[in-house]
């Protein structure tokens, strides 16, 4: 089994502002104890989620906290394997985001794509709008 995490539950276990914050602990707990598998996650959603943490709290240390959960300190286990999202994906991603008039990001689009390329199970994610296209874990 595998699982990619998506911004959305990235931000939300660190910002206890946010409405799925308890439900994103949870789901921390659960990628600790691998009961999805091996988590995956990419490079486009560490912008995402470093980007969001700061616009949306305007607090440098919980962007900087979001981004130590992708790359932690030496001797912690990392939460998930950061995938590059290379150049195929990106024109697939393009090629999807033209074709489908679906409210989803280029961000998404992204993991739409890597998931779909890699055979990973499932997406992490607060995110509704991802349900017609990948199993979402919420």
């Amino acid at each position: 089994m595998t699982i990619f995490l998506d911004t959305s539950l990235v931000v939300a276990v660190f910002n206890a502002d946010d409405d799925n914050h308890t439900r994103a602990v949870a789901i921390a707990g659960d990628l600790r104890e691998r009961v999805h598998g091996q988590a995956y996650t990419s490079d486009f959603v560490l912008d995402e989620a470093v980007t969001l943490a700061w616009v949306r709290t305007k607090k440098r240390t919980l962007a900087l906290r979001v981004g130590r959960f992708f790359f932690p300190p030496k001797g912690e286990p990392e939460a998930a394997i950061l995938l590059h999202v290379d150049g195929g994906t990106v024109r697939r991603a393009w090629e999807s985001w033209e074709r489908h008039d679906a409210p989803l990001s280029f961000t998404d689009w992204t993991i739409v794509e890597q998931v779909r390329a890699l055979g990973i199970d499932q997406v992490a994610s607060f995110d509704s709008k991802l349900d017609p296209w990948v199993s979402r874990v919420h």
